[in-house]
Order: structure tokens, then sequence, then C-alpha cells
């Protein structure tokens, strides 16, 4: 049950990712942005390290995360 969570939840955020998209197209804001990207990679850095996850093991899953949201962006709006 725990492994369809996270698949739902991944499928969830990439509904919000193409939302995303589509408001950085009309507005004319570039997918990159790496301060943004390593903002949102510290913060859940520190909050898997608040649970007792490897803080290495979240920060390489967030930025596969990432890299396909981007991917999912430039595709969906671009």
């Amino acid at each position: 049950k725990v492994d369809n969570e996270i698949v739902r939840q991944l499928a969830k955020r990439r509904e919000f990712v193409i939302q995303l998209a589509r408001l950085k197209k009309a507005l004319e804001i570039p997918i990159y942005d790496r301060k943004r990207e390593q903002a949102l990679v510290d913060r859940v850095k520190a909050w898997g390290a608040e649970h007792e996850l490897n803080e290495e093991f979240v920060e390489v899953l967030f930025r596969l995360i990432i890299m396909n949201s981007k991917e999912v962006q430039f595709h969906e709006a671009f």
C-alpha cells in the first residue's frame, strides 16, 4: 500500500507540474531556476533527516523527481 501511495503522489505531483508549466509559459518564466531547485532540495533533505532518512538518498531521489518535472514541463507547455 505504501508503494502504491508513493506512485499516486508522484502522479498527483505531475498534475501540478503540468499546471505550473502552463503558468510559467503564460508569465514567460523559465522552467529552470537553480535557486528554487536548490531550496527545494535543501528543504526535503532537512525534512528527511528529521525523519531519519539518509540525506544523500533524499537528495538523489528529489533530483530525479526534479529532472523528470522539468522534462514534463518542457514537453507539456513549451
